[in-house]
């Protein structure tokens, strides 16, 4: 059973084309809690080696501008450099919904992956979040999804509507540090951690 299963993921992983590019908008990092300042990730990206992610916002929590900026070096013999630069926008839909500490979080963007080949993603999503806390450390989980409009030049299908799951988890150390980790689930692969730096 093990060796069928395993069989059946490397196939499908060795099935699946290269994308040449990577997108801007994962993981999405967008939370109730989400800080403001810049944030630094290391960066393991569908269709590119490991990389590395920076964002921005303004103003702490979804309120407002984000903007971020990821390089990677692309999966293929040639090593070229893949980046991507993309903005969101976001706010709250629901504070407390329903009397608890779940909060409820919109956000959408824009951005652009430029590689071998050029990919433009439009997201619109929202995401379910709450904090409590461990001891001294503060723990802020997060999930939710977005839904993609993609405009590439990967193939002659060049726009698709793309689904995809986000998930993070934000960590406020005794030390004021915040770690901050996501991964989308879908399409697109993706996964970050890092942390925020200090203002």
């Amino acid at each position: 059973m093990r060796r069928t299963l395993a069989v059946a993921v490397l196939t499908a992983a060795l099935a699946a084309p290269a994308s040449a590019q990577i997108a801007w908008d994962g993981p999405a990092l967008i939370s109730p809690v989400t800080p403001a300042g810049v944030s630094v990730f290391i960066l393991d990206a569908a269709g590119a080696d490991l990389g590395g992610l920076a964002t921005f916002r303004h103003d702490a929590g979804p309120v407002g501008l984000g903007y971020r900026l990821s390089l990677a070096e692309q999966g293929g013999p040639d090593g070229d450099i893949a980046v991507s630069v993309g903005v969101d926008v976001s706010g709250f839909l629901s504070r407390g919904v329903e009397g608890s500490e779940i909060d409820v979080v919109w956000w959408a963007g824009g951005g652009i992956g430029l590689g071998d080949e050029t990919l433009v993603t439009i997201p619109v999503g929202l995401v379910l979040g709450w904090s409590g806390s461990g001891g001294d450390v503060i723990l802020s989980p997060y999930g939710g999804g977005h839904v993609n409009l993609e405009i590439s030049t990967l193939d002659t299908n060049n726009v698709d509507l793309v689904g995809v799951i986000d998930l993070g988890l934000d960590l406020v150390l005794p030390s004021g540090w915040m770690v901050r980790f996501g991964v989308t689930v879908g399409d697109r692969d993706s996964l970050a951690l890092g942390v925020k730096l200090p203002s």
